[in-house]
């Protein structure tokens, strides 16, 4: 058989106008060669794809689908004039086409009839499978497929396994219309071929990975289930039929049947003894049903696998696609053979585990927790270094810094302030106000109050305000700045820090008089008295005891200086239209029980209790003072409708 080219790319496509460029794009160094040709073969677009095809190749044709992929495949091929040809689809990427011409134009190779390319099919979690498949053909006239749908290569031996990759973008199914109409067609074409062939192991297989993919659980279970069974009739067929386990111990997996995973899993190894993807899922298995152990040595086998996939025999096999070898996957098993050395108390070897994830917030979380524990802490200041330009993770990184470093001594917390004072960022300003002190310490305060924005940053900033007692003006003028949940958190920060600091807020908050039309000091006051009332109310409930009169004290000043806010910030004359759409339940409370007193100076009594359950419903904190201002609101009438727990 004579040729005209060298290589024939193939292809047949439909409405690929969103695939098809970045597809040709990745191509055309081949396709721009006098000895290579670009067929397309158009089975009905309705969008601009063959427009695109044009910009490509004058080698575009026209043929009505008939729903068979495996005719439509071979009209593509009846068109190709190249000694080799190769079958692509608009939704993949060739990743390196100047190695696959190496290969075909090498003719210490042309022995070879068929070629192999890896497949990293992509999907919309992150992850990827990878499969090996025929992809580049002798053109000897015999080549064809066959298969109405998943359509199988009829192609010739010796074959060559490259160490080429092509990228697969079909599963990524972001058009959920485009999605549903894959699905549509893909499971109506396999059911009518189970019909006339309900024992086909395949067609069953295939049938609950489309359900499986259409998140459909039962169904996906139903079938999978039916190909299981049939694959276990014998030995001969198991083998034959083995990568039919990775997809039951999955679908398996995603009905919750954990330990038939982890039996289907030890059959199925028992066949093939390097499938990857079987050790991953009976790791993960063993992880859900709290066997940590098992989980651990399985998800070790699977590392140890997964590092030499390129050079193992199922790594060349068609028929077995392996699921679980992204970097997503691998992630999860060093975090968890990780926190498995952390629990047990190895941390040199879960520092081990934590350096190899390659995802950073998951690295950072077990990086920061075992280097404390190792006290390693300059190799925790270079770790954070190294993410210091990615704010999230920096961010991230810093919180868990602060929790393991509450928990150390007074002594080792100050070696971690000082490592940590060195830099120009906003946490490092912060640990060197935390280490110094005098003259240093106030410019830097005041510094830092002029020049940081406190309501983007986390409480732990609080401890910059250590000194309020000293000198109250400048933190108070900063408050007002902030908002009212934030400075909740500062001061919550504050008293939790330095017990001290909860006899100088009280006493702030019994001496301070606000204008009632001071909104930024009506919101400092009661961000700080709500914040001062809670705490004792847990206290209160803890020791069950009664509340202090001086709380109580504040407790009235908070729900009047409340009201007072709130009428600085809506219409009086619309608020009984806002109080019914208010989603700030602490300004429903202040509304309600102004309610509550103006209908009670009223004598509606009836109405002052409806308002007063209201607020105790918007503030459940603060049960413990509105027992006591209860009685002092319904003092005149003998209030039959409430009790102890309204």
């Amino acid at each position: 058989m004579s040729h005209d080219y060298l290589l024939s790319i193939c292809m047949m496509v439909r409405d690929e106008e969103k695939n098809l460029k970045r597809c040709l794009d990745a191509v055309k160094s081949l396709v721009d060669r006098d000895d290579v040709e670009l067929i397309i073969v158009d089975t009905g677009s309705k969008d601009s794809t063959v427009d695109i095809a044009r910009e490509y190749t004058d080698k575009v044709y026209f043929h009505p689908w008939n729903n068979n992929f495996a005719a439509m495949r071979n009209v593509t091929v009846s068109y190709a004039r190249g000694e080799y040809i190769l079958i692509m689809d608009a939704d993949e990427v060739l990743t390196d086409p100047a190695s696959l011409y190496k290969y075909i134009s090498d003719e210490s190779l042309k022995d070879y009839n068929t070629f192999t390319v890896k497949v990293k099919n992509f999907d919309s979690s992150g992850g990827y499978t990878v499969i090996t498949q025929e992809r580049v053909f002798k053109n000897d006239g015999s080549f064809g497929y066959e298969g109405s749908v998943h359509n199988q290569p009829k192609f010739k031996k010796p074959v060559l396994h490259t160490d080429i990759y092509m990228d697969h973008y079909g599963y990524l199914f972001h058009d959920r219309e485009l999605r549903e109409k894959k699905f549509v067609r893909t499971a109506g074409i396999l059911k009518k071929e189970l019909e006339k062939n309900p024992n086909s192991i395949y067609y069953r297989f295939q049938l609950a990975r489309s359900y499986s993919a259409h998140r459909d659980k039962k169904e996906a279970f139903e079938e999978i289930r039916k190909a299981y069974r049939l694959l276990t009739a014998n030995k001969e067929v198991q083998r034959l039929y083995a990568y039919v386990y990775g997809t039951y111990c999955i679908i398996c997996f995603e009905n919750n049947e954990f330990d038939e995973v982890i039996r289907a899993c030890g059959e199925g190894l028992e066949l093939r003894s390097e499938y990857i993807d079987l050790y991953y899922l009976m790791a993960a298995a063993y992880a859900r049903t709290g066997r940590d152990e098992e989980a651990f040595a399985a998800y070790e086998k699977y590392i140890e696998l997964v590092k030499q996939y390129d050079d193992l025999a199922i790594s060349a096999d068609r028929s077995m696609e392996m699921y679980f070898l992204s970097e997503k996957y691998q992630d999860g098993a060093y975090a968890f053979m990780a926190n498995y050395m952390y629990q047990k108390g190895k941390y040199n070897e879960c520092y081990g585990y934590a350096l190899e994830i390659n995802d950073q917030r998951t690295k950072s979380e077990r990086i920061v927790r075992v280097l404390f524990k190792l006290k390693k802490y300059d190799e925790l200041k270079s770790f954070y270094d190294s993410i210091i330009g990615n704010k999230p993770l920096r961010e991230a990184t810093e919180l868990l810094i602060e929790a393991e470093a509450s928990a150390l001594n007074n002594d080792e917390r100050k070696k971690i302030y000082e490592l940590f004072s060195n830099g120009d960022g906003h946490y490092s300003i912060l640990n060197r106000i935390r280490i110094s002190d005098g003259d240093e310490k106030r410019q830097l305060v005041s510094d830092a109050l002029r020049n940081l924005d406190f309501n983007e940053l986390p409480d732990y900033y609080a401890d910059m305000f250590a000194d309020i007692d000293k000198d109250p003006r400048p933190v108070i003028s900063l408050f007002k700045k902030l908002r009212k949940v934030k400075i909740k958190q500062f001061v919550k920060r504050l008293v939790d820090r330095d017990w001290k600091l909860e006899n100088f807020f009280e006493q702030y908050l019994l001496d301070e008089t606000v204008r009632p039309d001071d909104h930024s000091s009506l919101k400092v006051y009661i961000g700080i008295a709500y914040t001062l009332l809670v705490i004792k109310a847990v206290d209160v409930r803890e020791s069950g005891t009664e509340p202090l009169d001086r709380y109580l004290e504040i407790f009235e000043k908070y729900s009047k200086n409340g009201f007072s806010h709130i009428m600085t910030l809506y219409r009086p004359e619309r608020l009984r239209i806002y109080y019914n759409m208010l989603e700030d339940r602490e300004d429903a409370f202040f509304i309600a029980l102004h309610f509550a007193r103006e209908a009670c100076g009223k004598g509606d009594f009836n109405a002052g209790v409806k308002y007063f359950r209201d607020a105790a419903r918007a503030n459940a904190y603060m049960a413990c003072y509105m027992k006591k201002f209860k009685d002092k609101l319904f003092k005149d009438t003998a209030d039959e409708g409430t009790d102890d727990n309204d």
